[in-house]
């Protein structure tokens, strides 16, 4: 199996930077192994990007990355006399050179050599965003296509500015295709991102009212996530959710002639619909769907939970058919399908009780799907259904609208206990309490509300104390609020914190 390697000559030049080295003896023939951006890890044989963050500069760490075997380094600033004669001295006790990449700019450093590898790759590469299940889908579809291709994906969510070059350098030779998750949260991220990634089939998973804080409205929002379609090269495969209004709306714009294109939905009724699919049932652990991929009909069961799970399948399956597989080899693989960290898990608790853990995004389209997955839970536990919501951050003024609309949603879900924790609490509450006004639904839960506007672990643990063997919780919150804190103060069996 081919390795992954890169010529100091090669990554300067398609950076552009003026090289240097610390030490002698084989310059000329060093290679790289691999790129780093984190000092704490082992970066031996690698290329370390200096990258400059919101809160941390990496430059501070140069002298470490080398002691983690960092054979490179790219930097924007030249090392302190301090730092240069620790370098010398590692490496004269070590013997081996340290080059030095000298460039304007370490993260448009980065963005470069990742065009440049990628372009170097005969892996065909998928490019997904959408307001909700673009990481979901990418992990779907990296397991539907793993089953008959070697693919690469990044774990987590490494699709951002650095995100995303990070996960085309972790293309080596031997992958046949790369899914690459790209997200945004201002207008022209996606055109940037697109022209990196020069994607060989993109989809949009389904627009929403994400990020509005960076784009003003969903209108905004669709008008950002469609710059994937806009910019993504003439020979690219066109994916499109005809059940959005919005993706519809692109479907409607770039599905041009000459360009090949696949479409999926849920109606399974519809004609010329590569892919439609629909959930005849639902378990706590399992949803069962049945429909048709490119007109062969099957029925299988998926061990992922949630209802809106279907649409991630629906695209991960067009995702596969793009890359070359058979409507029947995506059937058989369907089962392989798992949720990540952090995305509907199903957490089993000291006491008994189950949690569903889905703390690593919010916002009103994807918590209104928790609500109501949770509701159609009601017969599966005999015990209480308790609510523990987090802040959906980057909603920006309309923040306080769209918690109160959660709230009324949240108090028609059945629950009988609700805890919010984060700024718009006051908000949330008012949302039950219209409810309570208007119906007479959330009077109880109203009365059984509490509210934190920052992770509380008395809370928690007092929750932890009342939990029964067969009650149920959902957690649910946006990733910035650290929601797997209140889970593990609910003892958790089976959790790790971390992805």
């Amino acid at each position: 199996m081919a390795n992954w390697s890169l010529s100091v000559q090669e990554a300067a030049a398609a950076m552009e930077g003026k090289l240097e080295f610390i030490g002698s003896g084989g310059l000329q023939d060093l290679v790289f192994g691999g790129v780093g951006t984190d000092s704490r890890t082992d970066l031996t044989g690698q290329l370390f990007f200096a990258l400059v963050g919101d809160v941390h500069d990496a430059h501070a760490h140069l002298v470490q990355a080398v002691e983690k075997g960092a054979t490179g380094l790219v930097v924007h600033r030249d090392l302190s006399q301090a730092e240069r004669e620790r370098v010398e001295a590692f490496v004269k006790a070590k013997g081996f050179p340290v080059a030095i990449v000298h460039v304007a700019d370490t993260l448009k450093g980065l963005q470069e050599l990742s065009r440049h590898w990628r372009r170097k790759s005969t892996a065909m590469i998928l490019g997904i965003t959408g307001t909700n299940g673009k990481t979901t889908t990418k992990e779907f579809t990296a397991a539907i296509i793993g089953s008959r291709l070697r693919v690469q994906y990044s774990k987590g969510s490494f699709n951002n500015h650095w995100g995303v070059p990070i996960s085309l350098l972790s293309i080596a030779p031997e992958h046949e295709v790369a899914v690459i998750e790209m997200g945004m949260n201002h207008l022209g991220e996606l055109k940037s991102l697109s022209r990196l990634v020069e994607a060989d089939a993109v989809v949009c998973t389904m627009v929403g009212r994400g990020h509005l804080e960076g784009v003003g409205s969903v209108e905004g929002v669709a008008e950002a996530k469609a710059e994937i379609y806009e910019f993504a090269p003439p020979r690219a495969t066109f994916v499109f959710n005809l059940d959005n209004e919005h993706t519809k709306k692109m479907r409607d714009k770039y599905a041009v002639e000459g360009r090949r294109r696949l479409s999926f939905s849920v109606d399974t009724e519809a004609q010329g619909v590569d892919v439609a699919l629909k959930v005849v049932s639902m378990t706590p652990d399992s949803i069962e769907v049945e429909g048709a991929i490119k007109g062969v009909s099957g029925r299988v069961i998926v061990p992922v939970f949630g209802a809106q799970n279907v649409t991630n399948l629906m695209a991960a399956s067009c995702l596969a058919l793009a890359a070359g597989l058979s409507p029947q080899e995506i059937w058989a693989a369907l089962p392989l399908c798992r949720s990540a960290w952090g995305r509907n898990q199903w957490v089993q608790l000291k006491s008994g009780a189950r949690a569903l853990f889905d703390g690593y995004n919010a916002n009103p389209e994807s918590m209104t799907a928790a609500l109501e997955n949770a509701r159609l839970l009601k017969g599966s536990f005999k015990g209480r259904k308790i609510a523990v919501l987090g802040e959906m951050r980057e909603l920006g003024e309309h923040a306080a609208a769209l918690h109160e609309e959660i709230g009324v949603l949240t108090a028609q879900a059945g629950f009988d206990e609700a805890i919010f924790i984060g700024p718009s609490h006051e908000f949330f509450a008012r949302g039950l309490r219209t409810d309570a006004e208007a119906a007479g639904g959330g009077g109880e839960l109203l009365r059984s509300l509490r509210t934190s506007a920052s992770f509380d672990e008395v809370l928690a643990k007092d929750l932890a104390s009342r939990l029964k063997p067969s009650d149920f919780v959902l957690i649910k919150g946006s990733r910035g609020m650290s929601l797997e804190n209140f889970l593990k103060a609910l003892d958790p069996l089976d959790f790790s914190a971390k992805k």
